[in-house]
Formats: structure tokens, C-alpha cells, sequence
């Protein structure tokens, strides 16, 4: 388009002069709403020595606490290293804890506290292990997500006990 015709309201002298016309559904479209990014299969996060981290933390598969974490953690595994400390609320469906865990956590699976690890609070499990000089206290419950259907109360005669 030439300039001198785009700054005057002047009409056109040629066709040159004039800007062409979009052709029916080539017109710009408004961009698509942001989305949030996908999820990437396997997401990791460390928290690595000296560092201190507060907040929520979510779609997190795996995340490993070298440093220290005062947050809400829903994901997949949570390891925390030797020397590291996590404080909050964590629900997760493993859990290796080589340093400190203090608050609430809930492990559908297995809660493994290694020779140096300690967990304090309020501890749900589905199984545990506690290696030799690692520690646990607070209130300890295990999650049976099947639990053993009870003895019906009708019961066939023993054997056992008939004369014989």
C-alpha cells in the first residue's frame, strides 16, 4: 500500500493504491485461549541443597527434597535425601524418607523410612518399612484399601469338636 494514500483520505488514483481485500475465511482469527502447558509424563522436580521452597506444589510425578520445603504436595513419589526436609502436607503414592519429614502424610503404597530418615505427625500408609535407626512418631494408621471381609456370622460345625 503506498504511503501517501494510507495518511489522506484522498481516494485512490489506481488500483495500486489499494489494499487488497482478504479472500472469504482467510480473515485473521483472535488467537485460541492460553492453555495450560501438558503435563510431561514423568515430571521431576528437585529441590536441591541450600534451597528453600514454600508453596503448593501439583502435577509433580516425582520430587526429590535435598534442600527444605514447607508446602502441599499431591503426586506420585516423594523422596527426601539426607539432609533435606520437607514440612507440610504430602499426598503421595510412595514415599522414601532419608532426612525429615514433618506434618501430614498420606502414602497409598509404601512408606519407606531408610537409616537416617524420621517422620513426624500424622502418618497414613498402605505398607511401611523402617530400616534400622530410622524413626517414626506421631499418630500411625495404615490404610487398608481392602480390607478383609468379616467372618459371616453363620459358621458350618466344626469337625473337630464332634465325638467320635
Amino acid at each position: 500500500m503506498n504511503d501517501a494514500a494510507a495518511k489522506t483520505d484522498k481516494p485512490a488514483r489506481s488500483l495500486d493504491e489499494i489494499p487488497p481485500v482478504p479472500v472469504a475465511g482467510s480473515e485473521p482469527t483472535r488467537p485460541p485461549e492460553p492453555r495450560p502447558a501438558p503435563r510431561s509424563v514423568g515430571a521431576r522436580m528437585t529441590v536441591g541443597p541450600g534451597i528453600n521452597l514454600k508453596g503448593e506444589i501439583s502435577d509433580c510425578d516425582t520430587l526429590v527434597v535435598e534442600g527444605t520445603i514447607d508446602a502441599t504436595l499431591v503426586g506420585e513419589i516423594l523422596e527426601v535425601s539426607e539432609g533435606g526436609t520437607f514440612t507440610g502436607t504430602a499426598t503421595v503414592a510412595e514415599a522414601e524418607i532419608n532426612g525429615r519429614f514433618e506434618g501430614e502424610l498420606t502414602v497409598t503404597g509404601v512408606l519407606q523410612i531408610r537409616s537416617g530418615g524420621h517422620v513426624t505427625g500424622a502418618i497414613k500408609y498402605g505398607r511401611i518399612e523402617v530400616e534400622s535407626g530410622g524413626e517414626i512418631s506421631g499418630s500411625v494408621t495404615r490404610e487398608d484399601k481392602n480390607p478383609r471381609p468379616s467372618p459371616s456370622p453363620i459358621s458350618a460345625p466344626r469337625r473337630d469338636s464332634q465325638p467320635r
